[in-house]
């Protein structure tokens, strides 16, 4: 029992003093974007886009960009609709970083 004890801790410690790497944040592909994702309606409050051979993770950061654009604004994802010819649409609403 007491050497399981002392294994479990030396392990505890090994994983505790494990080196973490810093989250990596990469420039979006803006070309990439561009050939995949179209705006379909916008206004200052909101923009839809339609997407297709793409995730939405990297139509992502083109809203928040729109909607910082739009009086330093936080895009936030509203709905996503699948679509007959397997597109998405995906709405941002732009909303005030106070409305969070």
């Amino acid at each position: 029992m007491n050497k399981k004890l002392i294994t479990f801790t030396l392990l505890l410690c090994c994983s505790c003093a494990a080196e973490q790497k810093p989250a990596i944040w990469q420039i979006p592909d803006y070309n990439h974007i561009a050939a995949h994702v179209r705006v379909i309606d916008k206004s200052p409050t909101f923009v839809t886009y339609e997407y297709k051979d793409i995730s939405i993770d990297e139509v992502a950061p083109v809203a928040a960009v729109y909607c910082h654009d739009r009086g330093n604004k936080q895009a936030s994802l509203y709905e996503i609709t699948m679509r007959p010819d397997n597109s998405r649409r995906a709405v941002f609403v732009c909303k005030e970083m106070s409305d969070f």
